[in-house]
C-alpha cells in the first residue's frame, strides 16, 4: 500500500515558530492595505474634459494652461483636482501613447488628442518676410560706394560772434567726409540682396568653370612648386656627399704630397752623408777635426828585417789571447779620436 502523501519523508522540515515568554509592551495596531486615497490615476471621463478644455482654450503659454487648471478644478472634485503641469504632462502622453502591437483599432481619446495637436501645430505664428522692391520716386537715385575716394572739405564758415570776447577760438582742423556719388538717372536703383540670392551667388561662383580651372591651376602649380623643391633637395644632398668626397681626396693627396716630400728630403741628406763619406775616404781625413801631419812610413830593403827600431814610435802589439782594453773591466778608456781607441790609465 501506498503511503499518503501527507506521510511522505521531506528533505528538511521546516522550522516552527514558538512565541516569545514575554509578550510585547504594545500591540501593533491593523492598518488598512491597499493603493491609498488620493490616486493620480485618471479615469475615462476625466480625460475627455481635458480634451475639451484643451481643444476651448488651444493654449500656447504657460497662463493659457493656468486657465485650464482653473476651469478642470472647478468641474471635479477636490480630492481629483490637477496642476496644470500635471495636465499638460497627461495630454503629452495621450499624443504619443504608443501603437499596439499588429493593426487593432486606435483608441478614441489618442485620436482626439492628436487631431487636437495638430489644430495646435497649424496656429503656430509665422512671420512674413517683406523682400518686396521699394517703391519709385520721383527723385534722383543716389548710390554710395566704398570705392569712391573721401574728399577734404574745408569747414563751414563761423557766424560772427555778437558779444566781444578777449579769447578766439582757433580754427577747427579740415574734417574728412564721404561724398555721395550720384549716378545716371536711367540706372537702377540698388536693392537690398536676399540671403538666398546671397548665398546662390556663392554657390555659383564657387561650382563656376572658371573658380574649377584657377583651383585645378593652383594646385598644379602647388604641385610643380613641391617636385622642384624635392628635387632642389635631392640636388643639394649630391652636392654635398660630392664635396665630402672631394675633401677627402684633398686630404689624401696633401698627405702623399707630404709623404714624397718627406723621402725627398732623407734623399738628400742621404747622398750628403754619402758623398762627405766618400770625399772622407779619398782624403783620409777625418772630418770635423783638426788633421794631424802624415808620417812617412819606411819602406824595407829587401836584405832588412823587422826589429824595434823599424817601428820607433808604434805602440806594442797586443798577442791573439789579449782582449780589447775596452772589454776588459773598469771605466771606460778615454777616448782621444773618433777611431774609438785610446788609452786606458790604473
Amino acid at each position: 500500500m501506498a503511503p499518503k502523501k501527507s506521510e511522505k519523508a521531506r528533505g528538511k522540515a521546516r522550522a516552527r515558530r514558538t512565541p516569545s515568554p514575554s509578550p510585547p509592551l504594545s500591540l501593533r495596531l491593523a492598518t488598512r492595505r491597499g493603493r491609498r486615497a488620493g490616486a493620480v490615476t485618471y479615469s475615462s471621463s476625466e480625460l475627455r474634459l481635458l480634451l475639451r478644455l484643451v481643444r476651448k482654450h488651444r493654449p500656447r503659454t504657460a497662463s493659457d494652461w493656468a486657465a485650464i487648471e482653473a476651469e478642470y478644478n472647478t468641474l471635479v472634485p477636490t480630492s481629483r483636482e490637477r496642476r496644470a503641469t500635471n495636465l499638460r504632462t497627461r495630454f503629452d502622453k495621450l499624443v504619443r501613447m504608443p501603437k499596439p502591437t499588429g493593426n487593432p483599432e486606435a483608441n478614441e481619446l489618442h485620436e482626439q488628442a492628436v487631431e487636437i495637436d495638430q489644430d495646435l501645430e497649424g496656429m503656430e505664428y509665422t512671420r512674413v518676410l517683406d523682400d518686396s522692391s521699394p517703391a519709385p520716386s520721383d527723385q534722383e537715385t543716389i548710390q554710395l560706394s566704398s570705392d569712391s575716394e573721401p574728399e577734404i572739405l574745408d569747414p563751414p564758415a563761423l557766424p560772427p560772434s555778437t558779444t566781444a570776447s578777449g579769447k578766439r577760438k582757433a580754427p577747427s582742423s579740415p574734417t574728412f567726409r564721404a561724398v555721395a556719388r550720384k549716378i545716371h538717372p536711367n540706372s537702377q536703383p540698388v536693392q537690398a540682396r536676399n540671403p538666398l540670392d546671397t548665398a546662390t551667388a556663392h554657390l555659383a561662383s564657387i561650382l563656376s568653370p572658371v573658380t574649377e580651372q584657377e583651383s585645378i591651376n593652383r594646385q598644379r602649380e602647388d604641385d610643380i612648386g613641391r617636385l622642384t623643391i624635392l628635387s632642389l633637395n635631392d640636388t643639394i644632398r649630391d652636392l654635398q656627399a660630392e664635396l665630402s668626397q672631394e675633401r677627402q681626396r684633398s686630404h689624401t693627396l696633401e698627405n702623399q704630397l707630404r709623404n714624397q716630400e718627406m723621402q725627398r728630403q732623407i734623399e738628400i741628406q742621404v747622398r750628403e752623408q754619402i758623398r762627405q763619406l766618400a770625399f772622407t775616404r779619398e782624403s783620409g781625413v777625418i772630418p770635423c777635426c783638426n788633421p794631424t801631419p802624415r808620417q812617412e812610413v819606411p819602406r824595407l830593403s829587401p836584405g832588412d828585417t823587422l826589429h824595434a827600431s823599424f817601428w820607433p814610435d808604434s805602440p806594442p802589439r797586443r798577442t791573439s789571447g789579449e782582449a780589447h782594453p775596452s772589454w776588459k773591466p773598469g771605466p771606460p778608456p778615454e777616448r782621444s779620436d773618433a777611431s774609438g781607441s785610446g788609452t786606458r790609465h790604473y
